[in-house]
């Protein structure tokens, strides 16, 4: 979240020291994956597997951010923020580290005979949202939740990387359509992030 608020505000003095401090947690990640799922069983195994992945692309995407940061290369250092936030929420989410379970399937049936001018947000054809845009979901499985726009992809692929709105103290990640994605409007608290004291 630090890190998130830093690279929002440019703050490129501060962001230049965060890709050494995430590299210290290479040890940290090794000794859960390996003590979480110890044993030979494919289960094991194959989550392992999948822990190892999702740190190797997230520390690929921490190199991909020193780079953007030396060179302060706004863009694509959002892109690579989000990169690393979303492999560490696929790291939380596959290692079973989330501290709740969201049994919902989808919240599109709790929006069904509701008009959608019902949900208050911005056209995004005539006004469409960018990184650091406050934003509702308003269409897909997640319709109605509220985040943080922390990332665009420019690879023509027309996706978005969402940090949602803290629910029972975490935030989670998601990689969405564009246009299923509208910013807020009216007055809005700003994300949480914004709100982190910084230390003296």
């Amino acid at each position: 979240d630090e890190l998130q608020r830093d690279l929002m505000q440019e703050r490129w003095d501060l962001v230049e020291s965060y890709p050494a401090q995430l590299r210290s947690f290479v040890p940290v990640f090794t000794t859960y994956t390996d003590s979480a799922f110890p044993s030979d069983a494919p289960t094991d195994k194959g989550l392992r597997v999948a822990l190892r992945y999702e740190v190797g692309r997230f520390f690929a995407s921490v190199e991909r951010f020193k780079q953007a940061a030396s060179r302060q290369a706004l863009d694509e250092a959002y892109l690579a923020y989000s990169e690393m936030a979303l492999h560490f929420d696929r790291y939380l989410r596959v290692g079973g580290l989330y501290t709740y379970y969201d049994d919902s399937i989808s919240t599109e049936p709790y929006f069904q005979g509701i008009a959608d001018d019902a949900l208050v947000y911005s056209d995004p054809k005539t006004d469409p949202p960018f990184v650091r845009d406050l934003v509702i979901l308003v269409r897909g499985p997640e319709k109605g939740k509220t985040g943080i726009i922390i990332g665009m992809y420019s690879d023509g692929t027309n996706k978005s990387v969402i940090k949602l709105d803290r629910y029972k103290g975490m935030r989670e990640i998601r990689v969405v359509a564009n246009d299923w994605v509208a910013k807020r409007l009216g007055e809005q608290d700003p994300d949480d992030v914004f709100l982190i004291p910084r230390k003296a």
